[in-house]
């Protein structure tokens, strides 16, 4: 666990998840309709994504949590 607030390390270090409020509410997962999804940062890439804790699906990688939270927003549900 990281001493920043807001911010949980992911084991392999790559990326970590990211307690946002963000200007939109996120849609449940499109695989498997979990609402337990959420912001993470890839570290290396300085990237943000929204990622479901349930099934591991993760949407595009973008620059700022609101374009990443967009994004997942629009994807269609299989």
């Amino acid at each position: 666990m990281s001493d920043e607030p807001n911010i949980t390390r992911m084991e392999d270090g790559s990326r970590r998840r990211v307690h946002v409020d963000p200007a939109i509410e996120l849609a449940p997962c499109p695989f498997c309709a979990s609402t337990n999804v959420g912001f993470y940062e890839h570290v290396y890439a300085q990237l943000f994504a929204v990622m479901c804790k349930l099934c591991g699906a993760e949407g595009p990688r973008r620059a700022s949590h609101d374009e990443a939270g967009r994004q997942w927003n629009r994807r269609t549900r299989i």
